[in-house]
């Protein structure tokens, strides 16, 4: 699933870079590339949500501040894209922005859970550490490309987040296969 997601997501980045190339901008708000980082996020959701998640935290007490704590992830995107959209208004980049915030936020609080969680003994979770991390990290750089959006910088701005995005994106299937071969091994 998290190849998928990143399948998405570079399909999402290469419509924007083609898009860039033939208008020399990118538009405000939707554009189709905006499919890929939202279905990116929604596979990644996918990934951590349901039996995978039900392996490390069966519900009991013991992992109640586990998930306290994993709440800050989508309360810190809730709280930015507040501040863009009170900042910036109603207008078409910060609502998809805001489209775009709800899928990350579903997504990064399982991320920051299964980087804090305690591990469940076969080493799971200890070996898939550096992916939810760097996941973390691909969500807040998405947070950032709608900030840069949002303050209408030159292109370098916009295409600097998106090189960096696309750097961590490359790094993931290394990073989790190397975490995976840990775990088997």
């Amino acid at each position: 699933m998290i190849v998928l997601g990143v399948g998405c997501a570079m399909l999402g980045r290469l419509f924007a870079t083609l898009l860039y190339l033939v208008n020399g901008e990118l538009f405000d708000g939707f554009n189709v590339g905006m499919l890929g980082i939202i279905g990116s996020f929604l596979f990644f959701f996918s990934a951590n949500f349901g039996q995978m998640d039900s392996i490390v935290d069966d519900g009991s007490p013991k992992f109640r501040k586990t998930r306290i704590i994993a709440l800050a992830a989508p309360l810190t995107v809730a709280i930015l894209w507040c501040v863009i959209f009170a900042v910036y208004g109603f207008n078409e980049a910060t609502v998809w922005g805001g489209i775009e915030a709800l899928f990350l936020a579903m997504a990064s609080y399982y991320h920051l859970k299964h980087l804090i969680i305690e591990d469940v003994g076969v080493g799971l979770i200890k070996s898939i550490r550096s992916y939810n991390l760097l996941a973390l990290v691909y969500a807040a750089l998405c947070l950032m490309e709608v900030i840069v959006e949002c303050l209408e910088l030159p292109a370098y701005g916009p295409i600097t987040v998106c090189v960096l995005e696309c750097a961590v994106l490359i790094a993931f299937i290394p990073v989790l296969e190397r975490g995976m071969k840990k775990w088997t091994t």
